[in-house]
């Protein structure tokens, strides 16, 4: 049990992580199912740290080569796992990712799902995210913010 226990706060930042060390994950082909019953095309995005982890809030935010690249209207999913293999999915979040074409003046599209209450994930559970539309023009990056106990 860490040391931090009066009052019981997040030790240690966790931006999350895909599995290789980048924070969260790009996203940019379909995972059409609706229950992670196939992670093909879903991405690892946070692992529990050893005492588990509390999570704020994942953002979906479109990338793209052009400030012009339009992304395509999606939505946005986030489930927790038991394993960092996908075991035992569970959607916890779903958000709308509408079509937006960004400019110098417009903001591209960006939203944020936030745990209200916050999220408690225990050691060994993972979240995953995955997009349900295959995005021509980039993708989305998928980003966390969470803390270890």
């Amino acid at each position: 049990m860490p040391a931090n226990t009066s009052p019981i706060f997040v030790l240690t930042p966790n931006r999350g992580n895909d599995g290789s060390g980048n924070f969260g994950a790009r996203l940019t082909t379909a995972n059409t199912t609706r229950d992670l019953s196939t992670t093909t095309n879903a991405s690892l995005i946070l692992t529990a740290g050893t005492d588990g982890t509390r999570v704020e809030s994942i953002t979906f935010t479109h990338v793209a080569a052009s400030q012009t690249q339009a992304s395509i209207a999606a939505v946005g999913r986030i489930f927790i796992c038991t394993s960092a293999a996908g075991a035992n999915p569970r959607l916890v979040g779903e958000l709308a990712l509408v079509a937006v074409t960004p400019s110098a003046t417009v903001v591209g599209q960006s939203q944020t799902f936030t745990f209200s209450p916050p999220l408690f994930i225990p050691s060994g559970s993972c979240l995953w995210a995955s997009i349900s539309v295959t995005q021509t023009s980039g993708g989305y990056d998928v980003t966390v913010q969470a803390g270890n106990y």
